[in-house]
């Protein structure tokens, strides 16, 4: 269907009263919009509903060649809000699936082409352009991480990393942390919690997006450093090694060596695990602030029954297509309760220290408890998370892989 769409569009922009009579996208949407979004929204199914990333991504890349084919990356401020929103979600779903792919996006945010303005959101507020332009910047981090990372976790074809690796990562990480406070400063929240209007939703549901994904990125930066790539989960999800157990030696025999790791990056393991733990419980804080339809959590073996049971048209969650996110969050937290709990076991909680807050000798075990009991209360929002989107298929594999992991740590 958005092939025939693109075919019908083909012959360039109408004049700018060519709206669309009786079609269910919306009154004040061009008609030459219809083929741009029907992608977008194909990208968006095949990752959340069908799992398939390499799909997602020849949608989201055909959804932004189509948009440019209309000209909508070289428009100026006389630009309406429904050409502005369709070029910049284009070009966040592109980013989105270049990061799930581990590639290069196609275009650049900072290519001198685009001069087309940020949207703005119809809300009482100073900041109403800054959550795109942010989630931009959040996915470019990403993406950045992404490259950088690349030799270290042996993705990469060019062999050893790079020997400016450590001014990489610095410069990195300070443009990331710069981005992250951002998120604590902007007044945006409060311009939106008076009243549900759907812009304001879209306002906040944006913004806590921009958060997560901003310090996904840094976890992303730093998860590697902090725990050698160790494997926890069964299925493969995101960039996320997991669990072959028909397979010896284990897959990450190839990785670089603790030593070679002290070496080449700026961060010590400690400093990266403390890096780790604070965005790991920023995210999950942000996907809790996601709006959404107050469902109850569920467990695993009620998946498949809420999914029968759901109704569609009535649905007012979230897209799950950050979900790796939540992925990337748990994980982490995940291996410092097994960090933690292993100190406690051998009595050596001074290795922990750097973790716990303002710790001492004599309440170090209760420190010790009241982080494993944060840990806990992140892991658990982030699974309430996702299953109050277990409607899309997609997603169902990370449910079980996170309850799988939760309920082995916390059985009561």
């Amino acid at each position: 269907m958005a092939e025939k769409e693109i075919e019908g569009f083909a012959g360039g922009w109408a004049n700018s009263d060519g709206l669309v009579e009786g079609r269910d996208f919306h009154p004040q949407l061009p008609t030459q919009l219809h083929s741009i979004l029907a992608l977008i929204v194909l990208s968006i199914y095949d990752l959340c509903q069908c799992g398939n990333k390499s799909r997602m991504r020849m949608r989201a890349n055909q959804a932004l060649t189509t948009a440019m084919d209309y000209s909508l990356h070289q428009l100026d401020e006389n630009a309406t809000e429904a050409q502005r929103r369709a070029w910049w979600t284009a070009v966040i779903v592109m980013y989105h699936s270049s990061a799930n792919n581990d590639s290069s996006p196609i275009i650049s945010i900072s290519d001198p082409r685009i001069t087309t303005p940020y949207p703005r959101f119809d809300i009482q507020s100073k900041v109403s352009e800054v959550p795109w332009s942010h989630l931009l910047k959040a996915q470019d981090a990403i993406v950045s991480v992404c490259a950088v990372m690349r030799p270290v976790t042996g993705k990469s074809q060019n062999g050893s990393p790079a020997l400016d690796l450590r001014e990489q990562a610095c410069r990195l990480d300070r443009h990331i942390l710069s981005l992250a406070a951002d998120c604590d400063h902007c007044d945006l929240e409060s311009g939106v919690a008076e009243n549900d209007q759907a812009e304001n939703l879209a306002a906040l549901s944006l913004w806590k997006t921009a958060c997560a994904m901003t310090h996904t990125a840094r976890v992303k930066l730093h998860r590697y450093r902090a725990f050698s790539d160790i494997p926890i989960f069964l299925e493969k999800h995101c960039d996320l090694t997991f669990l072959k157990l028909d397979a010896f030696p284990s897959q990450t025999a190839s990785l670089p060596a603790q030593s070679d790791l002290d070496s080449i990056f700026p961060f010590t393991q400690t400093e990266s695990s403390i890096i780790c733990l604070k965005s790991s419980l920023a995210i999950s804080r942000a996907l809790a602030s996601l709006p959404h339809s107050g469902l109850s959590p569920l467990r695993t073996a009620e998946i498949d029954e809420q999914r029968a049971n759901s109704n569609a048209a009535g649905y007012t969650g979230s897209l799950p297509f950050f979900k790796c996110a939540a992925m990337q969050a748990s994980y982490v937290l995940y291996m410092l309760v097994h960090r933690v709990r292993a100190a406690l076991s051998s009595k050596r909680l001074s290795v922990c220290y750097p973790l716990l807050n303002h710790p001492e000798p004599v309440t170090e075990v209760q420190d010790a408890k009241r982080l494993i009991e944060e840990l806990r209360n992140g892991a658990h929002s982030m699974i309430v998370c996702m299953k109050r989107d277990l409607i899309f298929e997609g997603i169902s594999g990370m449910i079980r892989d996170l309850d799988a992991a939760y309920f082995s740590l916390f059985p009561n």
